[in-house]
């Protein structure tokens, strides 16, 4: 969701990314995190199990779509650190 999410911003910027992962260092989901991502960006839709039971402080989080919102607030603040340099984030 994010890659494909980035990749729509992404528009406004005629195709220029910004990508960021703070997804830590768990060798069991790492992998199939990247792969979504790849995937997500290059339009590629992929199927994919979570390689893990996602904890249940998060499983809240997606019932809801507090998820989304947060994503749109990284998006947000990046685009807010990083438009003095991108005159596409203006």
């Amino acid at each position: 969701m994010i890659g494909e999410r980035v990749r729509e911003i992404s528009e406004v910027c005629n195709g220029k990314v910004i990508d960021l992962i703070a997804s830590g260092y768990n060798r069991t989901v790492l992998p199939h995190a990247w792969l979504a991502l790849i995937a997500g960006l290059a339009g590629i839709k992929l199927q994919m199990e979570d390689p893990e039971p996602i904890p249940p402080q998060y499983r809240a989080a997606l019932a809801f779509g507090e998820t989304e919102k947060a994503t749109e607030k990284v998006v947000e603040e990046v685009r807010n650190n990083l438009k003095d340099y991108w005159i596409c984030l203006r």
